[in-house]
């Protein structure tokens, strides 16, 4: 999770993660997500949280386009988020530094593992 995120313009270390849709109700889960990513999880306290997001991504996509390549999601909010109406609640915090260092090791694992992947597909 945390390394298509960071492939696909995701800042490492993150400064938030903001959760919409069903599963941000699940405290188990956000809480995951902010040992995996190392910083503290917001929900928007918004009934159409869902719908709001797939249109952030709708408009993340047109603006690729527009630009003719790849533009970081990040370039969307930097240093605007909080000057919207979107209602953030802290849900969750990477309290145990131990944790999230696993979890770094893990994904610098599994890059070099899909790296070693990808150039002995290519030999065939």
């Amino acid at each position: 999770m945390r390394l298509h995120a960071e492939r696909f313009g995701m800042p490492s270390p993150s400064k938030r993660i903001i959760a919409t849709g069903g599963a941000s109700a699940n405290l188990s889960l956000l809480s995951s997500i902010a040992s995996i990513f190392g910083c503290n999880v917001y929900t928007v306290q918004r009934p159409d949280s869902a719908s709001l997001g797939a249109a952030l991504r709708a408009a993340h996509g047109w603006l690729c386009k527009s630009k003719g390549s790849f533009v970081p999601v990040s370039s969307m909010y930097k240093d605007k988020l909080e000057k919207t109406v979107f209602g953030l609640k802290l849900v969750a915090t990477a309290e145990d530094d131990k944790l999230v260092a696993k979890y770094a090791l893990l994904v610098k694992k599994r890059m070099e593992i899909e790296g070693r992947l990808v150039q002995k597909s290519r030999r065939w």
